[in-house]
């Protein structure tokens, strides 16, 4: 008959050791992937506006462009987490006629929809005010 005196158990701290250096693994492997990517995306992404127009494009490689004129944009909305709130930036989700596109991780995205509100303001502004002197000089001739 056979009895038991003692049974071994692998050490809890140990473990905590080993999970913690594969969590570490995981991230720098993970790490090497978004590091290039995120740095891609930084120097990628541009958005402009002009007295005219908006132009936006991201992506090297697979990239998104946009070209509307300011009358055709539709609205702007802006979306942010806790750490854009913390930290100022949030994405920019802008509906033109034609289609919708999203500008990620914008610096400020609130001080830059006001900038573009009021520069589509000051365009729909001006055209209005062209089309009144083009109507006045046709009345006068």
């Amino acid at each position: 008959m056979e009895e038991t005196i003692k049974t071994a158990k692998l050490s809890v701290i140990a473990l905590i050791f080993r999970l913690i250096f594969d969590f570490c693994a995981c991230a720098i492997l993970i790490g090497l992937v978004w590091f290039p990517r995120d740095l891609m995306r930084y120097f990628s992404t541009k958005l402009v506006i002009t007295n005219k127009r908006l132009r936006g494009k991201t992506g090297i490689i697979n990239t998104n462009e946009l070209d509307s004129p300011l009358n055709k944009i539709n609205s702007v909305q802006i979306k942010q987490g806790a750490m854009g709130k913390i930290c100022h930036y949030g994405t920019l989700i802008i509906s033109t006629s034609s289609s919708v596109y999203s500008f990620d991780y914008i610096d400020r995205p609130y001080d830059f929809k006001t900038i573009l509100n009021n520069q589509i303001e000051a365009y729909d502004d001006a055209r209005m005010e062209k089309q009144a002197k083009k109507l006045a000089s046709a009345m006068k001739n």
